[in-house]
């Protein structure tokens, strides 16, 4: 059997795909990278936000459009898990409709029967089938999220907060590194909370055994760590840890106190504004990460200048801005009053007018100074491209090497800023590093 692959969404669903590839493969299947020659069309869906919805069903309809007799196609992930029952009725061209984490039951992708799992039963795999990169990858160390913020449809979706255990996740980085991997990303919805559900907060001794115990050359990347989970000892592992990449996603999606309260993200934009300075005394070259919302209800001009005023003191080095959407069955599809979109989307682009000047400004500062780079392939000049320790991969811009000493993708290299961009930085390569 021949398996072609759609991952949509977050980091978090690329795991999940990788894995259930890996349990495929176990059960004789061959991954493919075109549908034309596949056996198995399979779609892991997003659906945390109604454009992701639209996406997951557009791609599944469209692989439909194409399939051949004797064809397959499977929907996996989020889609289902949400949804449940009304999928199998809202898509008659799958078949086969599987919930989150279908990697735990894969023998269910060669049944010939129309089979509905919305849990899927089975244990947990360190096997992976990477498909985005040979040298990075995420490593998956909480499911399902502790929080209630008023506007997300992610607990009802994914459940309550589960970390993995810490030994399946060290031999998951083993087999990761062994592959090739040169850095390791840690994903979850919020990885701060990682042991939380254990009434432990272990993060940074999850870390500390990964950099000890871990053999080779790799660097630790830390995604979605929320503000209130920030503890004295994390910020201690980012001043004592070089293998710890100088990065930090910290999601606050507001500043002004009323639109948080309503939110329900229990700090303050002070408290916000003094993490940073304690990320930025704990080590002065991280690059730090937020996503905001725009058109919460209730956010007249008063509240969006406020967060206008956050973010320019703020001055995040990488910024998402999202417009509202009042997704089905979360409390804030009920908040009035409403911000019509297109305002919502007049203040999405004052936002990412204003981070991008900052942008701009703050990689100027960085000419001159020193970071690693992870080269991970070639730009389309044929000029070797990566990311450096304050750039997470995908998400932010990038680092083109365009002198120095020859590298080649799987190098990290340390490297020297020699012109800024608004995005993006050249570099010149200093030396490899083992």
């Amino acid at each position: 059997m021949k398996v072609y692959a759609v991952s949509l969404g977050c980091p978090k669903n690329r795991t999940d795909t990788e894995k259930l590839l890996a349990r495929l493969v176990e059960l004789g299947a061959e991954p493919v990278l075109s549908p034309e020659e596949a056996d198995l069309l399979l779609v892991n869906t997003c659906a945390f936000i109604r454009p992701a919805v639209r996406e997951s069903i557009d791609t599944v309809l469209e692989l439909a459009e194409g399939k051949r007799p004797g064809q397959r196609l499977a929907v996996v992930g989020c889609l289902v898990a949400r949804y449940r029952e009304k999928v199998r009725e809202a898509l008659p061209e799958a078949d086969i409709l599987c919930g989150i984490e279908a990697f735990r039951q894969p023998e269910v992708f060669l049944e010939d029967s129309r089979p509905l799992v919305l849990k899927p039963r089975g244990p947990e795999t360190i096997e992976r089938v990477l498909t985005e990169s040979p040298f990075y990858a995420y490593l998956k160390v909480t499911e399902g999220c502790r929080h209630a913020c008023s506007f997300c449809s992610i607990p009802r979706i994914r459940g309550p907060l589960r970390s993995r255990p810490e030994k399946d996740i060290l031999a998951e980085a083993r087999r990761l590194v062994s592959q090739g991997v040169r850095e390791i990303v840690l994903v979850g919805q919020d990885v701060s909370a990682y042991g939380l559900d254990r009434r432990e907060r272990t993060l940074p001794g999850l870390i500390k055994r990964l950099l000890s115990e871990v053999p080779g050359s790799f660097r630790l990347r830390l995604l979605y760590l929320y503000p209130e989970g920030i503890t004295p000892e994390l910020l201690e592992l980012f001043a004592e840890e070089s293998r710890l990449a100088p990065y930090a996603d910290l999601p606050v999606q507001h500043a002004h106190p009323e639109i948080l309260k309503r939110m329900r993200r229990p700090y303050r934009s002070e408290e916000l504004l003094e993490l940073m300075r304690r990320f930025r005394k704990a080590r002065p070259e991280i690059g730090l990460r937020t996503s905001v919302i725009v058109g919460f209800p209730g956010e007249g001009e008063e509240e969006f200048e406020a967060l206008l005023r956050f973010l320019s003191e703020a001055r995040f080095d990488h910024l998402g801005a999202f417009v509202f959407y009042p997704e089905e069955g979360t409390p804030a599809a009920r908040f009035k009053p409403r911000v019509p979109y297109r305002e919502a989307a007049r203040r999405r682009h004052r936002v990412m007018a204003l981070q991008r000047e900052i942008s701009r400004e703050n990689l100027q500062r960085r000419v001159g100074s020193e970071d690693v780079v992870l080269v991970t392939g070639y730009d389309a000049r044929g000029r070797p491209v990566g990311h450096a320790g304050f750039q997470a991969p995908e998400v932010d811009g990038h680092t083109v090497v365009v002198k120095g000493i020859p590298v080649e993708p799987g190098d990290l290299v340390r490297v020297r800023f020699i012109r800024a961009f608004t995005y993006d930085l050249w570099a010149e390569a200093l030396e490899r590093l083992d």
